[in-house]
């Protein structure tokens, strides 16, 4: 212990000493005549942390976008740590001999899922002393200003441990892709706030969240300290969920900032390849509410859960895609079984789920009318065909679009059942229900989701109590 110098302050010294050795010596300064105080030596400089997979292109455009922003200069108060996941497009080398020295490059000879090669670029920035890194998707560019903004904020608000920015779609760069995220425990969902929001003045500047996008997120070293690193256990998705999740409950706020604009290159109607994100967001969306529910909520939670899987289940069922719908079974049974990390390769399949029944539909439409104003989907049947009319009123010439937030969920919302040609159904996720085979479908719906909720409920309740089996054994106690 120094000469002035608290106990308190000791011990937080032993702890950053023994968790990140090489930083510790230079926070902590004794001034002999005002005591202690607190100088974080590298308050003004920034890591920036981009994880490459397969993306050359995109992941330069990215870089450049850093190495483009106002007030950092690399080698002064900036350094920006590449990490290769394993891509085998050969990226990795385009990047490494394009910025050579301007970068710290390390190429992984696994794939490390994107908290695992995140996480290695960030304890080399711990390492070397940054106390504010900030992990960006390799799909995201920055404007000039956005990350001076946040590493402002950042520095002049302790309270926060986590800030992002706002995320706007790339191809319709005036509405907001990501502006934080929310957890409901009450209808176990994570929402994205602001998605698909045309941005306006009536949007808050600042939002206070549970998580943000791992689209841009800059985090403070004591933050991490707290909270750990990223969740690898996911290998994608759900991952930055999870972060801030635990990030806030370990005490520290999570914002969300509007003066920090990104742009994200992920198209609302791009259709991946394979299945991989329907596996990876149900199994791991799956696994978090497992986790983290109350033990009180646990049997509503299983409820609301599996009548999610199923519904995705009949819906690609319904549309002939039976590789998704395989998928959402597979995630939900290895969720059930505990699997976690890189999924086996028989659980990703090829994406069977064309979406041309969308697309089909409208380029065959000359003229339609919307019961509700909503100008995100009329933008995307705009890129879909260009002529189409919109009309004021609906007229016998033009199809009636009804928005809804489940195709499944229409008798809920005391829609009609009875089949119109005049009249479509699209819901948040672009499922359509067009055609009397799909009206009859739904009829059946309710009966088969009782059925598959009678058979697996068991199983999804077994699976938490053996997860935290010490935290329901206090719970049992409470009840007695």
């Amino acid at each position: 212990m120094q000469a002035g110098e608290s106990t308190l302050t000791a011990n937080t010294r032993a702890c950053f000493k023994n968790c990140v050795p090489h930083l510790a010596e230079g926070i902590f300064q004794t001034r002999s005549k005002k005591g202690m105080k607190l100088i974080m030596e590298n308050q003004e400089k920034l890591a920036v942390v981009i994880c490459n997979y397969n993306k050359g292109a995109r992941t330069i455009d990215c870089i450049q976008s850093v190495l483009s922003s106002h007030h950092f200069v690399i080698g002064s108060n900036l350094k920006i740590f590449v990490v290769d996941n394993a891509s085998t497009d050969g990226s990795a080398a385009i990047i490494a001999k394009k910025y050579g020295n301007k970068i710290s490059f390390t190429r992984s000879d696994v794939d490390l899922g994107s908290g695992g090669g995140l996480n290695l670029g960030m304890k080399q920035a711990l390492s070397e002393g940054f106390r504010y890194i900030c992990c960006m998707g390799e799909d995201v560019t920055a404007e000039p200003d956005a990350l001076k903004a946040m590493l402002d904020f950042m520095v002049t608000t302790p309270s926060v441990g986590l800030a992002g920015g706002k995320i706007y779609h790339k191809h319709m760069p005036h509405y907001i892709q990501h502006f934080g995220m929310s957890v409901d425990f009450r209808h176990f969902k994570a929402s994205t706030l602001y998605a698909d929001t045309p941005d306006s003045e009536n949007i808050p500047n600042l939002v206070y969240c549970d998580a943000i996008s791992g689209c841009c997120m800059m985090v403070r070293a004591e933050a991490i300290e707290k909270a750990g690193l990223m969740p690898t256990g996911n290998f994608l998705y759900w991952d930055d969920t999870e972060w801030g999740y635990r990030i806030k409950q370990s005490g520290f706020e999570v914002v969300a900032l509007g003066d920090a604009k990104f742009y994200h290159s992920a198209n609302p109607m791009h259709r991946c390849d394979n299945t991989k994100v329907n596996y990876y967001t149900t199994r791991n969306g799956m696994h978090f509410f497992m986790k983290y529910t109350k033990p009180e909520d646990c049997t509503r939670m299983s409820i609301v859960l599996l009548r999610s899987v199923f519904e995705a289940f009949y819906l690609h069922r319904m549309g002939n895609a039976h590789n998704m719908a395989q998928s959402d079974i597979a995630a939900l049974l290895d969720a059930v079984s505990g699997v976690r990390g890189k999924a086996a390769d028989n659980r990703i399949l090829d994406n069977d789920e064309t979406g041309l029944g969308f697309v089909n539909f409208f380029e065959e439409q000359e003229a339609v009318y919307m019961e509700d104003d909503d100008p995100f989907l009329e933008q995307v049947i705009r890129q879909v065909n260009p002529d189409i009319v919109f009309m004021q009123l609906p007229c016998a010439d033009a199809v009636t679009i009804v928005r809804c937030d489940s195709i499944l969920g229409i008798k809920d919302f005391h829609f009609s059942l009875e089949y119109s040609e005049n009249v479509i159904y699209i819901d948040k996720n672009y499922k359509m229900l067009s055609s009397r085979e799909d009206m009859n479908l739904i009829k059946n719906y309710e009966p088969s989701l009782q059925l598959f909720l009678y058979a697996m409920q068991p199983a999804v309740l077994q699976r938490i109590a053996e997860m935290r089996h010490a935290e329901f054994h206090e719970y049992s106690k409470e009840l007695c």
